[in-house]
């Protein structure tokens, strides 16, 4: 049986076969025909298996646990983690302008109260994201829900002694929990750059408001799904169908970078969705920060990391175009160039990529060069997307795509040019056809009634000033 993962030159081009791939499951979306060029051969009999990661080290010597094994690709997601290294403590310095102003004379406060829950459409580690119905207007939207629990250190020293007495005494007073200042600051570091993103390809933040257990973003309701669902489904997306998305993807990150001096840190297919016209946006800005003279926290996906992040090293926004080209690589063969049985074998691989780093033959010679120029070990030789943008446009990889209409979509992602190569079924936004089972079968939880405010967290509430004028009209 041939190699998928032979190098490039050890297989002659007339030794492609077509793959087949029995019990393929029906698809709730219709995939649009590639005008240009054939689907690429593909083998599933060497397909690698995906990772699931825990969400935190444990400490900062600890290598991440063992991922499962004989899982199908494509069925277990990764999750983000986190070192508890001390001295990489991630807090971002936010400036003024990253701080929600005061709604002046606003009258209306959204609470939860205002959104009926309809379904579950994801779970992470510290809360839900919902599909909910605006009461007043019947509108749809996410409501991304986190316990304020999670913001609070969990160890044993919020207790101690009565002051006064012996260590004999059984007596003890229970303090107050105190506030994982990290996790604070993220909370706050992901409404304050929604709330100041506008781009058609990053997810919109309506408003955000708290009560005594939970903190909330209303967001905007992309009822296309997860593309990590679709691409679960098809395994792998066809050079020019990638390459839209792709293309996207950096429209993205590029307004992250340089409007907002932000690095996005946790691209992953997990976290790119599509809206309903199929057009690709960025979401979960969780993990997200304002880019500073010295970035060393190690944080991310691992998968989709870069070797200067899991070296320790001081990184800027490069990392992101390292990602760009896990995910571009995920997209096009169907798994992240790097895998592994156990998550230290991955992080080895990425930091040893020249020596594990091989390309499937069936990837045109396009295509490999793209991936090569952003999957350099070395930063300083990694292709600069955001200084080199003119060049990218031009790269042959992208001669489909058409950037003009890309840049023209309005701010619901749509575009009288633009057809994306995906377009999801929606017979009714409500059903969330395009979200897992796994989760839109989820049970509720009703809403705590618990009197105490747990915690109050200090500058998070907000409101769209679009969203207030469509409520007051």
């Amino acid at each position: 049986m041939l190699d998928i993962f032979a190098m490039d030159g050890d297989l002659p081009p007339d030794t492609r076969t077509e793959p087949e791939v029995p019990g393929s499951p029906v698809l709730n979306y219709r995939v649009v025909e590639d005008p240009w060029e054939d689907v690429p051969e593909h083998d599933p009999d060497h397909d690698d298996h995906h990772s699931d990661l825990h969400d935190h080290f444990h400490d900062e010597n600890e290598t991440l646990m063992d991922l499962p094994k004989g899982l199908p690709i494509k069925q277990t997601r990764r999750n983000s983690v986190a070192t508890s290294n001390p001295n990489s403590v991630d807090v971002d310095v936010l400036s003024r302008s990253f701080v929600s102003e005061s709604l002046g004379g606003a009258t209306y406060r959204p609470r939860a109260a205002d959104f009926e829950p309809i379904k579950v459409l994801g779970r992470g580690s510290y809360g839900k994201v919902l599909l909910v119905r605006e009461r007043a207007t019947g509108r749809l939207f996410a409501q991304k829900q986190m316990k304020k629990i999670s913001l609070l250190k969990t160890d044993d020293t919020s207790t101690t002694e009565t002051p006064g007495n012996n260590n004999n005494n059984p007596e003890v007073n229970h303090l107050a929990p105190e506030v994982s200042k990290v996790q604070y600051q993220r909370t706050l570091n992901e409404k304050s750059i929604l709330a100041l993103v506008s781009h058609p390809n990053i997810v919109k933040l309506y408003c955000a408001f708290q009560d005594n257990n939970k903190v909330y973003l209303i967001l905007e309701y992309l009822s296309g799904g997860e593309l990590f669902s679709h691409l679960s489904q098809l395994n792998y997306l066809n050079e020019t169908h990638a390459s839209y998305y792709i293309a996207q993807t950096v429209l993205a990150l590029r307004y992250l970078h340089g409007t907002l001096q932000v690095i996005y840190r946790d691209l992953k297919p997990e976290n790119c969705m599509l809206n309903a016209s199929g057009n690709l946006v960025l979401t979960d800005f969780g993990l997200s920060k304002v880019s500073e003279s010295e970035n060393k926290s190690m944080i991310g996906t691992p998968q989709y990391m870069a070797p200067e992040v899991l070296r320790g090293d001081s990184y800027n926004y490069l990392v992101d175009w390292w990602s760009l080209g896990c995910v571009a690589f995920d997209m096009l063969t169907g798994s992240p160039p790097f895998t592994g049985n156990n998550n230290k074998k991955v992080m080895d691989k990425i930091i040893h990529s020249k020596k594990y780093l091989k390309y499937p033959y069936y990837l045109s010679n396009d295509a490999k060069d793209f991936l090569r120029r952003l999957l350099q070990s070395n930063p300083a030789k990694r292709w600069d997307l955001d200084n080199d943008f003119e060049a990218v446009k031009k790269h042959r990889f992208f001669r489909h795509v058409d950037w003009a209409s890309l840049e023209r979509l309005d701010e619901d992602g749509d575009s009288s040019t633009a057809l994306p190569p995906i377009l999801p079924l929606i017979t009714d936004p409500v059903l969330a056809e395009n979200f897992d089972d796994e989760f839109t079968n989820m049970a509720i939880t009703p809403p705590s009634t618990s009197g105490k405010d747990i915690l109050h967290v200090m500058g998070f509430s907000y409101t769209n000033d679009v969203y207030m004028e469509r409520l007051t009209s």
